[in-house]
């Protein structure tokens, strides 16, 4: 077995037994390609390779063979290769996908390995998902953008391009795994209702100004995505964080504390099976805040009150939930975070996350972050993405739930 298989699975099973092609072609975003192949692989997915010869003169195919373990695929040759793909594939990946590719998609032009790959898959109605890299430019043309909706109307699913610098870049890594496990992975949380709060809150000092906190709302937006992706009905109370939410999940946008307790209340007027309380929401609030704008000049003292709390009669709105809390310390050590985390247990939560934010790569805003999960039967420490982190999260609760029935 190729030494790449070694990967396999190490970061979930989500793509167990799913064949993907990865189809590559000429954009220089084709340099994250071997990444792109092991992720999916460390998913659990099986990877092969289809490169135009475009994409050979950027990266050439014995790193795609070394990143897959599989022979790479850049000719169709007798042994009709483009068929053989399409029929062992659950699902062919053009990333990235150039303005040209997309144009010969679109209109059923099969002139080189990729576009003959993505023809079979459509005979076949096999999913094919495309991933866009092109300058700004090219991607706003109108012409291209009505090719765009062709291949939706045919059923490509696309995986829009963050546009910054003036280019149409490729989804991250991280973006196109999830995209992919969300079209291929479980479904095992179909007909479960999940609620999420994220974010942080904000309390107003005047019209103006106001007091928050640094939350970016990741934790809880990965925590949606990935309920969401395994079929779960998701509903998801944000505050003004900065990570843009999943565009399949309901959301309700709040600003205050109070705001965000009153969404909480009126979601749980319906049964929910599992609600995680990521929010970063403020514990003070300005007593009375100005109704004017407070000027420099003029000092205020300004005084704080506590404001309500999330989670204060979650058990009486929702006592057959599965409920995790979170918890901030800042500068801690070990054992008194893990304390921090039982004393929170015991407010009649079913798990706790709760981390360091003064550890480096566990802050708000960062990708990972560096986590004691504690439930009733132990603890375990986690330091991984914040992707990661959700799914291991999904995966307790779903097991714990069935476990009661």
């Amino acid at each position: 077995m190729h030494p790449s298989h070694d990967i396999k699975g190490t970061k979930g099973k989500e793509l167990e037994k799913q064949k993907i092609v990865l189809c590559i072609t000429g954009s220089v975003a084709a340099v994250k390609c071997p990444e792109l192949a092991r992720e999916l692989m460390r998913h659990g997915a099986d990877v092969r390779a289809c490169m135009t010869s475009s994409a050979t003169g950027l990266i050439t195919p014995q790193l795609m063979h070394w990143a897959t373990g599989k022979d790479v695929v850049t000719e169709i040759t007798g042994k009709i290769e483009h068929i053989e793909l399409a029929q062992w594939a659950d699902l062919v990946l053009v990333a990235p996908a150039t303005a040209n590719t997309l144009g010969k998609m679109a209109h059923a032009v099969d002139d080189t390995p990729v576009t003959s790959v993505v023809s079979v898959a459509f005979g076949l109605e096999k999913p094919i998902v495309a991933v866009p890299a092109m300058h700004e430019s090219m991607y706003q043309h109108k012409l291209f953008q009505e090719n765009l909706v062709k291949l939706r109307s045919a059923g490509v699913h696309v995986l829009e391009p963050k546009i910054e610098e003036g280019k149409a870049k490729l989804a991250s890594v991280e973006e196109v795994v999830q995209f992919v496990i969300e079209l291929l992975g479980s479904r095992d949380m179909e007909g479960m209702r999940v609620l999420v709060t994220a974010g942080p809150t904000v309390e107003p000092i005047d019209p103006i100004k106001f007091i928050t906190n640094r939350s970016s709302g990741k934790m809880g937006v990965a925590v949606a995505r990935v309920a969401a992706s395994r079929g779960a009905e998701v509903a998801l109370i944000y505050g003004p964080g900065t990570e843009a939410p999943p565009s399949n999940v309901k959301v309700v946008r709040v600003q205050t504390t109070r705001e965000m307790c009153e969404a909480f209340k009126r979601e749980l007027k319906s049964p929910h099976d599992i609600i995680v309380s990521t929010a970063a929401a403020q514990d003070f609030a300005i007593e009375r805040p100005a109704e004017r704008k407070l000027r420099h000049s003029e000092s205020p003292i300004l005084k704080l009150v506590p404001a309500p709390r999330v989670l204060d009669e979650v058990r009486k709105l929702a006592p057959n939930a599965f409920v995790v809390g979170f918890k901030a310390e800042f500068n801690v050590s070990d054992e008194e975070l893990l304390a921090a985390a039982r004393e929170k247990l015991d407010e009649g939560l079913d798990m706790v996350v709760a981390n360091d934010v003064a550890r480096p790569g566990a802050g708000f805003g960062s990708e990972t972050n560096d986590v004691i999960i504690v439930t009733s039967s132990g603890s375990k420490p986690i330091h991984a993405t914040k992707v990661e982190i959700a799914r291991t999260i999904i995966d307790v609760a779903v097991a714990r739930l069935r476990g009661r029935h």
